[in-house]
Formats: structure tokens, sequence, C-alpha cells
């Protein structure tokens, strides 16, 4: 089989190790908009943005960073035949025990590292939230777009380029999307990202690449499908006092409308409107020379 055919339909959650879960809490629900799950304990937040019973993580622990995230696969076979490919490439990959599925809410989980130390769950038959239970967000006023296309985008920060394109092209089997190579601000270094796909087409569900940043992630994106939803939570997170870390602006590949704001972690929130989705038939892969069209501007101290 192509490797190209063994890749993930699309990423299905994400997790968080968490210091301050209540900040975490008031962020995620009154600032972004997202709803609890039933599951949770002092030891753990979880929250919805679709039907699903739960799409974000944060486990109480002492350091903020990405975790893991979730690779949904719509079969078990496809999720075997993924799981084989990577035994293949001599990465260690384990079948997770029953309590691992059962906090993440699906039937079988494999787990394996990639090269910066984020552990990656390949999985498949998440749970559906109950019909009489469908989620509703405190504050937006559309819905974000989630169900296939995933829960959003992550971008990794990573020190070793190489290795980690090649986890992700030639063991995850994730598709490339394209690239941006771009100044960091006039005569500034430039930053090398690859963006990638999966198989439900979202422009990207992950991205890569290395600068010089504390964490492993850098920030991970939610999207709406209402416009308003982007001008909506920035005005919340100004009035709010969150450190914006980017302004409202619009990137050339993905063409989304969106803004960045530190969230509790000290990694980034990217609230987005208006990404585009691949079709296969007609996509070409592009090199982009500018972050922004326009706008995305650090704030004046």
């Amino acid at each position: 089989m192509n490797t190209y055919d063994l890749s993930p339909s699309n990423l299905g959650y994400f997790v968080f190790s968490a210091s301050d879960l209540d900040a975490w809490k008031d962020f995620s629900l009154n600032i972004v908009g997202m709803g609890l799950s039933e599951q949770q304990s002092d030891e753990q937040l979880s929250l919805r943005i679709d039907n699903q019973a739960q799409r974000f993580i944060f486990e109480k622990s002492s350091h903020d960073d990405l975790a893991a995230v979730g690779w949904q696969f719509d079969t078990e076979q496809e999720l075997e035949q993924l799981v084989e490919h990577i035994k293949g490439e001599n990465v260690e990959i384990t079948l997770a025990d029953a309590a691992l599925c059962e906090n993440r809410c699906v039937e079988k989980i494999y787990t394996c590292l990639d090269p910066n130390g984020v552990r990656h769950e390949l999985y498949f038959g998440p749970a559906i939230a109950p019909l009489h239970q469908p989620f509703s967000s405190p504050v937006l006023v559309g819905n974000f777009i989630a169900g296939a296309l995933g829960a959003g985008h992550f971008v990794a920060v990573t020190q070793d380029l190489p290795a980690t394109k090649n986890f992700y092209l030639n063991v995850l089997c994730l598709r490339l999307s394209d690239y941006i190579r771009a100044e960091l601000g006039p005569g500034g270094p430039v930053l090398d990202t690859t963006f990638l796909h999966t198989k439900t087409g979202r422009h990207h569900s992950a991205a890569m690449a290395a600068m010089p940043f504390p964490k492993k992630l850098h920030h991970f994106m939610v999207q709406s499908d209402n416009m308003n939803d982007v001008g909506m939570a920035y005005e919340r997170c100004k009035k709010a006092g969150l450190p914006i870390v980017m302004e409202l602006g619009h990137h050339p590949n993905d063409q989304m409308f969106s803004f960045y704001v530190q969230t509790p972690g000290g990694f980034v929130l990217e609230f987005g409107w208006g990404g585009i989705v691949i079709d296969e038939k007609d996509w070409n892969v592009r090199s982009y020379s500018q972050l922004s069209d326009w706008g995305h501007q650090q704030p004046a101290n």
C-alpha cells in the first residue's frame, strides 16, 4: 500500500500538561467558548467543542506543554495498517491498556513518541456525547469547525527539523500541504515551517518549525464557522487583559483570518475563521515567502 493512503483521518484530540487547571477552565470556557465534558476530576480537565465526548484534555502537572496528540482512524483495519508500517520503520509503538482507552473515550489506542518527546496516540472508535447533550458554546455565536476535520491544528517546535519532518511524513504518513519560509521581522532569522494534512483535508493538522521557543508547542488552533467569533474572542481577550501575541491578520497558505493569544500554559492559541479544506484532486504544494498577507503584527509594548 502507498504510504500516502495510510494517513490518519484527522487530528482527533489534544492532551496538555497543565499546572493550573482552574486557569485553563476559565480561559477555555469563558474566553475560547469550549464546554465541559462529563469526564472531570481533580487531576484532569476535559473539554468539548462538538458532539464528541471530549477533544481537549488537560492533565495536572508541574509543567505546561503539549503532552500528546490523538490521531483518529475511521476503522480498526486502517489503524492496524499504519501500526504495521510504523513497526517497519523501526519506531517503537505500544498497544495502550484499557485505562488509557477509557480516559481518552476511545476503543483502541497505540502510542509512540516523536523525536521531540511528544506522545502520539493512534486510535479509532471515539465516544459520541448523548443526543440529549448537544454541544453548546457559552460565548460563540457560531460553532467550532471540528467533526470530520478534527479538533484543530498545532505547530510543533523542534531543534531537529529533518528528524521531525521524517517522523511526520514517513512514519505517521501525514500529507504535505506547503511551506512558509519567511524572515521573523526585518533582517531577522528565516523561519522554515512545513505544513501537513490528513485524509479529511483541513489545510494543516500539524506543522513544524525550528524556532527559539521554550516549549514543544508554539500554538494550537481552534476555528469557528462565523467570522464574528474571531473579533468577539479578540475583544474578550483584550477585556480580560490577556497577552495578545499577534494581532488580527490573514495567512496566505491556509487563508485563515485569526489572532494569537498567550494561554495559561505559556504557549499560544490561534483563534481563526476561514481556513481552507484541501481537495487532493486540485492541490499543488507551494512555498510562501511571508507568514501573513496582512496584519498579525506583534503588539507594541
